[in-house]
Order: structure tokens, then sequence, then C-alpha cells
């Protein structure tokens, strides 16, 4: 396949790319194989007459492979010149076949090393080819970003069960406060990945990517643990427990009694107080998930346990749901809140809580971090509030030493 490259001499230049047509399944599904494969025909001849163009095959199903010959273009040039060709079979292929709708999306590696193994470069350049899907041009070059990008997802992957085995993931916790008399009400269960003694990660490094792997729910489960190990510590020291509040990820509703069941465990096997708890789940998943959540909250109120959405005003029909949601609090999210908050803005939240007050939830603000805010908040009635101007999420012993402190 790349037999061309290896009688290179060192002033040539070459790229390889993959190409995919966007659902072309129904395309098939709708005219028919015959014409599908037509269309891929006609894909793969124009494919060959690119000017550049020394290889070209279709790899799988709609998906082809090319090697051109970028001597003497530079990076700019050879993405706007596959642009435009891809624009043309497009434009070809409408006036040809009687199909609506057609997309072409490449991904473009670029040979700087003609020794890398033949599975490298495909991989490199099907990354590329998906990201591809997501730009307007439906062209994406494989950058030195991404591949960094790509190193941390695969370092995040591949050492995640052993840093869970080992305990590298922290709990810390993030206190609320009263709105009315401005003292502690809670927390909120965070993780941070201790990578080595210098090195924390937080979530926003790692938390997408176990999210995509599915990988999330075991953290999930490793975070209750750790956190009903220390609050049944302090139990049997007789020490203060103020309530915690824990993230629920999107995966668990794939399996709503398991998931009931592994927690139900947990807190039999620690001893937990159910009214010290709350389980947050975003507005989006409640959205995507209506009735899994809804069967969720009612079983855990059964045990006497508060449901909380989270990131309220994130989803598309924050209002809508209103209605249906079944959540003992709501979690305003912290974009409607800003260093300079508008009067539009205080418009629309006094509204927000107006609804929310009717309709009888209990109402937390995150990402309170003024003055301004904290007044404007606790005089629309707010009921806690969580953000760094109160304080940022702080390791066990310091929370540890600021509940002795608020007692």
């Amino acid at each position: 396949m790349f037999t061309i490259l290896t009688n290179a001499n060192g002033t040539k230049q070459y790229a390889f790319l993959m190409t995919d047509i966007s659902n072309f399944h129904l395309i098939n599904d709708y005219w028919g194989y015959e014409t599908g494969t037509k269309i891929l025909n006609f894909v793969l001849k124009r494919m060959e007459l690119f000017q550049e163009s020394l290889f070209v095959n279709r790899y799988h199903s709609d998906i082809f492979v090319a090697v051109i010959d970028t001597t003497g273009y530079d990076t700019s040039e050879i993405k706007e010149r596959i642009e435009r060709h891809n624009t043309q079979i497009t434009k070809e292929i409408l006036q040809s076949y009687p199909i609506n709708y057609f997309h072409l999306n490449t991904g473009i590696y670029y040979l700087k090393d003609i020794n890398i193994p033949a599975e490298e470069i495909i991989s490199h350049a099907n990354i590329v080819r998906c990201i591809a899907k997501t730009k307007l041009s439906g062209v994406c070059e494989y950058t030195q970003d991404i591949a960094m990008r790509e190193q941390h997802k695969a370092d995040t992957i591949h050492s995640f069960k052993r840093a869970l085995s080992q305990k590298e993931f922290k709990v810390y916790f993030q206190p609320k406060i009263h709105g009315k008399d401005q003292t502690l009400a809670g927390a909120e269960a965070l993780v941070r990945w201790q990578r080595d003694a210098r090195t924390i990660w937080y979530p926003d490094v790692f938390l997408p990517i176990l999210e995509e792997t599915g990988e999330i729910q075991a953290l999930d489960y490793y975070v209750y643990e750790e956190t009903f190990i220390w609050m049944n510590q302090r139990q049997k020291e007789g020490k203060r427990i103020v309530p915690v509040s824990l993230n629920v990820s999107p995966v668990h509703f794939r399996d709503i009694q398991s998931f009931t069941k592994k927690v139900m465990n947990l807190i039999e096997k620690y001893e937990i107080e159910p009214h010290n708890l709350i389980f947050e789940i975003t507005e989006t998943t409640f959205i995507h998930n209506i009735e899994a959540v809804n069967a969720m909250i009612r079983f855990f109120h059964d045990k006497n346990i508060r449901i909380s959405m989270d990131d309220f005003g994130s989803g598309y029909s924050s209002l809508n749901t209103l209605k249906d949601i079944l959540f003992d609090e709501v979690k305003i999210d912290k974009r409607f809140l800003s260093d300079d908050l508008s009067e539009n803005g205080k418009i629309v939240l006094q509204e927000i809580f107006h609804l929310l007050k009717r309709t009888k939830k209990f109402i937390v603000c995150e990402g309170v971090e003024t003055k301004e805010m904290v007044d404007f908040l606790v005089e629309e009635g707010c009921d806690e509030l969580q953000g760094y101007y109160y304080y940022k999420p702080m390791n066990q012993e310091s929370f540890e030493q600021l509940l002795q402190k608020t007692f």
C-alpha cells in the first residue's frame, strides 16, 4: 500500500488522506444499494483525478484512503485544495444522482516520517477524519495539539485501573453556605487525580475521557465509597457531619436497578444516615432520560435520600422540565452568574427563582464569586450558595479543619 513512499528521496513530501461520506447508510436505505454502489464508484474515480493523487483506494464501506504528493505546497494550500475538490465532487454527485444531501469528510496526516508503521498512519488519519465531521469545511489536519490530546487520552485510559487500585483519586469537598445565616450547610464531593507528588489532574482533564469509555461508572462508585468511609469514621468518633452531595454520571441510567442496588449496599455497609446524602443529576441527563431519572428519584425518596438537578439552565428546555421534575432541589448553572451581573441577568434569575419557589424547590447557586452576587442571591431567596467567594474545593484534611472551626 505504501511502497511508493519507500522509494522517496528527501525532497519529496506526502500526505495520507482518509475520507468518508456523511450518513452514507441513509443513501443505501432510501435509494437502494445499487445507487449507493454507483455513488461510491463515482467518488473513487473523482478522487483518483485529484492532481496530486499517487494512490487511491476504497478502504472499507464508504471510507476511502489516498496518498498525495504535497511537495511544494504548504499545509494551508493542501487543505484548501482538498476542500475545493471535495466541494466539486459533492456538486457533481448532487447533479448526477437523485439525492438531496451529500457531504465528504477528510482527515489529513502529513507523512513527515516515511518509516512510521502503516497502522499508525491509518490510526492518525482516522482520528482527524472523525474530527472533520464536526468542521464546517469537512476537512481536518493532524496537528501536534491533536497528537498531544490523543496521547493524553491514551495515558488516561490505560493508567485508570491502576490509579484506581492505588487510590490515586482523592475526594475533595467544596462547602455550601446557608443563604439566610451564612453558616456552613454542607458540601459537594468532588474528585482529583493525584498523578504524583507534584501533579494533580482536575476533573475536566480526565472525566470526559472516562465518560466516553464508560470507566466513569467505576470512578463514581469509588468516590461514593471513599466519601462514605470518611463519613462513617466521623460517626464512630462522634464528630460533626454535614450533608454531602454526590454526582451521578449519565452512564448509570443504562441500568438503574444495578446502580440503586450498589448505592444502597454501600450506604448500608457504612451505616450512612440517608438524610445526609444528596445525589446530583445534570439537567441534560434528565432531559435525555426522563423516565429513568424519575424512577431513580422515586426509589431514593423512599429511602429518605434527596436528589438535586445540577446545572439547571444549561439544557435546551429548562422551563419545560419544571412541570415534570421530581427533584428536591435545583442547582442554578454558574453561567447565569458573572462578575458584572447585568440587569437583564438579574431579571432572568428573579423569574427563575419565582418559578422554583412556586413549585416548592430548594434553590442552590454555584459559581458565586463576588459580594454583589451574594447580596443579590440572598435577597432573592437562594437557599444555599457555593463558589470561590466562600471556598474553593479542599482536601479532606482542610475540610475537617473547617468543620471543627465552624461548629
